[in-house]
């Protein structure tokens, strides 16, 4: 549950700033923090900056996993980065011109904090590559308990719902994530997304193993490393339904309305930090723009069903060794 315990103070923070759109403590309290962090943010990515190369311990479970010569100057422009562009984002002027082509209300802390959250979210995924990198030459295989996938699914559950009966009544909160009881339009739209996507992946993977090979497979076997385990039928269920659910309420449910088609599949492609910066995003991002457009034209039920029926289907054909 590692990974609910970390997404918790998201949860916490984002309930604060729904209070404070009624009650200006509330406001200025998460202004403030969110503008301590982000400039420790500058401090920290500016001491990387500074550091030699050193030598980098983490533990995973039961592996230990090290670096002689970790360059500190990659997780410091990271850091760099993204308290920079997370206090321009807390700047009404700029949230001004970016609701020209996004749907925020400048000043309001619930967008202010979604886009906060949004610049965090690429940065953590970015940061992760190095020791991304570290597992695959290192081919250990780290199983994943299936308590991190669930623990992921509710915490992203509870950051969608987290306006509920502060600031909006649950018709208003089902309405706002375009949630529907589950029939056969849902379905329908479902089979014929997901096995459309299915092939879009199989024609575009099978491109990307013609020109870049190596690539692609390094990437297939970063996925078989952290996902292996749960390479069964049972498997393919869980990563599924924690997938689907826990991210299509949050992509499609509660930030697609106000950040659109394209910069929600973006944001989609960006944070599967276990593909590192490949064409393997690419991939993603197509797929995010599918699911989106199921959100649009059907509703959030669909884009949910789409992803699990897609993400399962996947881990069944590699289950049998279906490339």
């Amino acid at each position: 549950m590692a990974t609910f315990l970390a997404l918790s103070p998201a949860v916490f923070w984002m309930i604060l700033a729904h209070l404070g759109r009624r009650y200006g403590w509330a406001r200025t309290l998460v202004l403030l923090f969110f503008a301590v962090l982000n400039l420790m943010l500058l401090l920290d990515g500016i001491v990387f900056l500074s550091a030699p190369k050193a030598r980098f311990t983490i533990g995973i479970q039961d592996m230990t996993f090290t670096s002689e010569n970790l360059d500190l100057r990659f997780i410091g422009t990271v850091a760099l980065v993204v308290g920079a562009a997370s206090l321009l984002l807390m700047i009404p002027l700029v949230q001004r011109l970016l609701a020209v082509f996004l749907r925020i209300q400048p000043g309001d802390p619930v967008h202010t904090l979604a886009l906060v959250y949004a610049c965090y979210l690429v940065g953590v995924a970015t940061a992760q590559t190095p020791l991304l990198e570290m597992l695959l030459q290192s081919e250990e295989q780290v199983a994943l308990p299936a308590s991190e996938l669930v623990g992921q699914a509710a915490a992203m559950t509870l950051l969608a719902f987290v306006g509920l009966g502060i600031g909006r009544s649950v018709g208003e909160t089902v309405r706002r994530l375009k949630l529907a009881w589950p029939g056969w339009r849902e379905l329908r739209a479902a089979i014929v997304t997901a096995f459309l996507l299915i092939a879009v992946q199989a024609g575009l993977g099978a491109l990307w193993m013609t020109f870049a090979p190596e690539q692609a497979q390094q990437v297939d076997k970063i996925s078989k490393l952290l996902l292996g385990e749960f390479f069964n039928p049972l498997g393919a269920i869980l990563i599924g339904l924690s997938a689907g659910i826990g991210e299509e309420l949050v992509f499609r449910g509660a930030l697609q309305p106000r950040f659109g088609l394209i910069i929600t599949s973006l944001l989609f492609a960006l944070v599967h930090s276990q593909y590192l910066f490949s064409f393997a995003l690419v991939i993603v991002f197509i797929l995010g723009l599918g699911m989106g457009i199921v959100r649009n034209r059907v509703n959030t039920t669909a884009a949910i069903l789409t992803h699990a029926l897609y993400n399962a289907t996947l881990v069944i054909l590699a289950t049998y060794g279906v490339q």
